[in-house]
């Protein structure tokens, strides 16, 4: 079944820009380099820095060790958007990603709402996904997978201020072409996934987010 989240995917269409140059700005933003498009931050970026952010994301790409910091731009319902500074996106539904702007074909959407009660929750069980990307023809293209989350218990990681008392919740998913696994480290105070690793696809990899509270 495809949710609203998939119906959202008119809301996040693609620049103009050839695929070659997406993945250059993505570049850019986890060298921590300016952009050889346009000069200084991005433009909506910029004011962001001016607002109260009770932290920032640390997003690592773990086979390239790339990385580069996130600042929360927008909120609709679970849904928040995440912006770096040269226009790289990453969107998160409760901590879960869904969705990615800028880095080559990427993540258009997601549905994760059964995955993400689970994690959030502690809870084990079985929960559906729906992940939507670009075929080679531009097209979106829905994938299905079933998924199996299981608590591996509290977990104590370090954090910048530092260590944070965890539960570590681990999601499994298989669909009919590929298979790949998520770690979430939710924090038992505020329930708020403070660490992740998170699959993006075959192009990138895999995810690695941090929650940053000393950031300013």
């Amino acid at each position: 079944m495809i949710r609203k989240s998939i119906a959202m995917l008119s809301l996040f269409a693609l620049g103009a820009c050839g695929e070659s140059q997406l993945a250059a700005r993505a570049l850019n933003v986890f060298l921590d380099e300016p952009s050889t498009q346009a000069s200084g931050p991005f433009p909506r970026f910029a004011p962001l820095l001016q607002m109260p952010q009770p932290y920032a994301l640390q997003a690592t790409l773990v086979r390239s060790s790339l990385k580069g910091g996130f600042l929360l731009e927008s909120k609709q319902g679970s849904i928040e958007s995440w912006l770096g500074s040269d226009g790289v996106a990453l969107t998160f539904d409760r901590g879960l990603l869904h969705g990615t702007r800028g880095i080559g074909a990427g993540l258009l959407a997601s549905d994760v709402s059964e995955s993400a009660a689970l994690v959030l929750s502690g809870r084990n069980g079985v929960a559906d996904r729906i992940h939507t990307r670009l075929d080679g023809n531009d097209r979106a293209e829905l994938q299905a997978y079933r998924c199996t989350i299981r608590s591996e218990g509290p977990a104590t990681i370090q954090l910048d201020n530092g260590p944070a008392s965890t539960l570590k919740m681990v999601e499994t998913c298989a669909g009919l072409d590929d298979s790949f696994q998520n770690t979430y480290w939710v924090d038992t105070r505020s329930d708020l996934i403070v660490r992740s690793r998170q699959w993006t696809g075959e192009e990138l990899g895999e995810l690695d987010v941090r929650v940053v509270y000393n950031f300013r």
